[in-house]
């Protein structure tokens, strides 16, 4: 077996993948090929793919709705449109999100617009704005709900705070409920955003539009667990919301007239929400660490620079990926047998994807870690125990 599995550029040879050598390993296998990443995208072009995202308040049981309109190619053709009522995602506060639980490393990114309610001006409500999101799963129902329990990491654009007002990034981690925010200006209403989580390591960026790809954050989060939550998030009228406790305010609907046994603390401070958030497409993909960073430090600017992270992130993992949900299916015929494994057994022999004998594509390739080796020969086995394709 190779002994640098998942590890450095490989510098040997593994021994050669042989149908006899293999036969004893196949009745081993039991790991399910893994859904490419791409399968989770979403290019909101049809409305159907609503019913795909999970909704936060669903999830954990709030009885609230913080959207007043929440829906894919309808309000806005060819994007995910949402209209938030009074809500924010600070400290215990919990608004609204739209996510996919994602496992190991990933990237998330969406074009978003985000404006006042008019779908031209910068919003009127202090702290409105639409983004990206990586969130810590809370098993929690609102009886259960304890403050201080919220981690997560969000990069959004829209209004913040500022005299003048003017659109805005906001960038905010949250551990344990405590917040940790950093506003500053944005060219204008539209920015394509990206969240990168590697191991422990965050990574926000972001693109105005017919700009450069800039790093815009970085944190090192060893809190979060292999799985979060991963997903699209929108929130408005922060000086009303502050009023509510945060408890009444991710159980209420705040939007007039109250429910009943819901008070105004102050009436006299209007509700103003005002924000519309159109986002054109949400895209995951897998990223692929070069061999000289592996192991690296990537949260920490001294020791990997910003250049060295925008060569394989920002615009190389915004795109439109395929979904191939049978990828062992090496020649496309519907079945993963013997005819799959004489192809997947060359590519294994090759071993590197940047191997100029390397099948264009380097399909056999089933974790996208750029080697085909035994970590894909464990997930070839088991589509090829399945036989025929999903």
């Amino acid at each position: 077996m190779n002994a640098f599995a998942g590890g450095l550029r490989k510098s040997v040879r593994h021994a050669p993948l042989t149908a006899s050598l293999a036969a004893p390993l196949f009745a081993l296998a039991g790991a399910a090929v893994a859904q490419p990443l791409s399968c989770l995208s979403d290019e909101f072009d049809n409305a159907t793919t609503l019913s795909n995202w999970t909704r936060i308040e669903q999830a954990e049981a709030w009885p609230n709705d913080p959207l007043q309109t929440w829906n894919i190619n309808t309000a806005t053709p060819g994007a995910m449109t949402m209209i938030p009522h009074t809500v924010t995602w600070y400290r215990d506060y919990r608004g609204p999100l739209v996510f996919k639980p994602v496992t190991g490393d990933f990237a998330i990114t969406a074009s978003v617009r985000a404006t006042g309610r008019n779908g031209v001006s910068v919003p009127s409500a202090q702290f409105s704005l639409a983004g990206l999101m990586l969130r810590t799963p809370r098993a929690i129902t609102p009886a259960t709900w304890t403050p201080g329990g919220e981690n997560y990491v969000f990069l959004s654009t829209g209004y913040g705070f500022a005299n003048p007002s003017r659109f805005q990034y906001e960038v905010k981690t949250t551990i344990d409920g405590d917040s940790q925010l950093v506003l500053s200006d944005a060219p204008g209403p539209e920015t394509i955003l990206q969240l990168v989580k590697i191991g422990p390591h965050v990574i926000c960026l972001r693109q105005p539009l017919g700009g450069q790809w800039v790093v815009h954050a970085r944190y090192r989060r060893d809190d979060m667990p292999a799985t979060v939550q991963a997903g699209l998030v929108s929130y408005t009228d922060w000086q009303k919301v502050s009023i509510f406790d945060p408890f009444v305010h991710n159980t209420s609907t705040l939007h007039p007239p109250l429910a009943s046994g819901v008070v105004d603390p102050n009436p006299f401070v209007p509700f103003n929400p005002d924000l519309r958030a159109e986002f054109r497409y949400a895209r995951f993909a897998a990223p692929v660490v070069p061999a000289a960073l592996v192991g690296a430090d990537l949260s920490n600017p001294a020791a990997v620079s910003d250049a060295e992270l925008l060569a394989f992130l920002g615009g190389a993992l915004n795109v439109v990926g395929s979904c191939n949900t049978c990828p062992a299916d090496l020649n496309g015929d519907g079945f993963v047998d013997d005819a799959d494994f004489v192809l997947f057994a060359s590519a294994y022999n090759i071993l590197d994807c940047a191997d100029a004998a390397m099948p264009p594509g380097c399909a056999a390739d089933l974790n996208v870690d750029a080697f085909v080796d035994d970590a894909d020969f464990v997930l070839f086995a088991a589509a090829y125990n399945e036989l025929l394709c999903p």
